[in-house]
């Protein structure tokens, strides 16, 4: 299938590159057959533009009905929003639900994302339905809790214990669905964080993802309350990286929500060990969490890409994400809160959702750029739905610039995974 329009995209080198008028050839596999820039013809602006597919590699698909609830910091609003909601999330009505949120996704210009479920197995299965249905790549997982389980309520399980029941059930749906639709579908252990687990729990989360060659994905250090409470629960570990060192859940295909709150000694373990730090900027700034030091965290050498943290992030759209990353940057860097370092621009930005999210997920060969051979994973996108029209500069920077600071969902017109159209 052949697409025209104006390509924004990095290439093998990460260098930045616009083409105004450009070819996309895809092929039956749903590769990229061809990427070639065409000569102008008058001086009429692309209509389009088509850029990599957005990775969203923080995402919670049970808590979509829960955005913008407001006024309270994370232990607190999860006691009162977020496991109430979450211990309904079963039924008819959770499915209802979930095509809606993946429905959602893949209109925000999303094609990749890694989420969480809940507790409950049936209502994951479905997650996988759908997700399957809609076309998407998804890393995702059955929130794994033995501790704090939505309070006492978790007694539902019939008295059977919660150790034992999570461990059993991560691994059906793992032997269900993990490699499924082509490889498409992918399983994340996802003991959900350290107040939530037991050691034991955590350590056979990390044996198992590394037995079926899966993923992990858990939370850390994303607020001050909770890496106080992890201390005390966990006496005998040096720190909260300590803690999932120990468990065995640290490596190359494991995803750490946050990580605001960091020692060093901690950056160094967790980029040491291959692990993918995801920055949320719009849930951390509507938490009040903190600002993640992402020159600090480049320095230690860790892998870096972007959540949006749905829902305490309280959207969907990775563009607002990328805006707040560059404007909580700044605003540290302006205030002088982190040592060394430098303020973020909006091609970084990008990067981070882009190639640079591709790489930590160690996926960059397929996913990440619009490259010859790479999946035709990739947005269509609307110019006039954030161009003003007089901006004469139509470099690559000033194209990424007005892409990151000026547009949302409104602009997206199609998206599309392995070359077949998902919205």
């Amino acid at each position: 299938m052949r697409h025209l329009g104006a390509v924004l995209t990095f290439d093998r080198r990460g260098k930045l590159r616009y083409w105004p008028h450009a070819e996309l050839r895809t092929d039956a596999r749903g590769r990229i057959a061809a990427l070639r820039p065409l000569k102008a013809k008058g001086a009429r602006k692309p209509s389009r533009l088509l850029i990599p597919g957005l990775i969203d590699a923080h995402c919670h698909v049970s808590q979509y009905p829960a955005v913008a609830c407001d006024g309270l910091p994370l232990l607190p609003w999860l006691a009162r929003h977020i496991f109430p909601l979450e211990e309904r999330f079963r039924g008819p009505a959770a499915r209802a639900r979930i095509r809606r949120f993946f429905r959602e996704l893949a209109a925000h210009g999303t094609t990749f994302a890694a989420l969480y479920t809940s507790i409950w197995q049936d209502s994951t299965d479905a997650c996988f339905e759908e997700a399957e249905r809609s076309g998407l790549r998804v890393v995702m997982g059955k929130v794994m809790m033995d501790r704090h389980s939505y309070g006492t309520r978790s007694t539902t399980l019939k008295g059977e214990n919660l150790t034992e029941v999570s461990i059993r059930q991560s691994c059906e749906l793992c032997e269900r669905w993990h490699g499924r639709a082509g490889g498409r579908l992918q399983y994340a252990f996802t003991p959900r964080f350290a107040l939530s687990c037991s050691m034991e729990l955590m350590r056979e989360a990390g044996r198992l993802a590394r037995r079926y060659g899966a993923w992990v994905q858990t939370h850390l250090s994303e607020n001050r309350d909770e890496v106080a409470a992890v201390r005390r629960a966990f006496p005998s570990c040096r720190s909260y990286a300590d803690v999932y060192a120990r468990a065995g859940l640290l490596g190359p295909r494991t995803l750490l929500a946050h990580c605001v709150w960091l020692s060093d000694a901690e950056l160094r373990k967790v980029a040491s060990s291959g692990s993918t730090i995801v920055h949320c900027p719009t849930s951390n700034a509507f938490l009040g969490s903190g600002i993640l030091d992402l020159a600090r965290a480049r320095r230690a050498g860790a892998g870096l890409a972007l959540g949006s943290d749905v829902g305490a992030g309280p959207s969907l759209d990775l563009f607002e994400v990328m805006r707040q990353t560059v404007f909580g940057q700044r605003w540290a860097f302006a205030h002088r809160l982190f040592k060394g370092g430098g303020t973020v621009h909006a091609a970084d930005a990008f990067r981070l959702a882009t190639l640079d999210a591709a790489k930590a997920l160690g996926l960059a060969d397929s996913l990440g750029t619009l490259e010859t051979g790479k999946a035709a994973d990739f947005v269509v996108l609307d110019p006039a739905a954030w161009d003003p029209g007089f901006c004469a500069d139509e470099s690559a920077g000033a194209v990424v610039s007005r892409l990151v600071y000026r547009a949302s969902r409104s602009a997206v017109r199609e998206t599309w995974v392995a070359g077949r159209r998902v919205h």
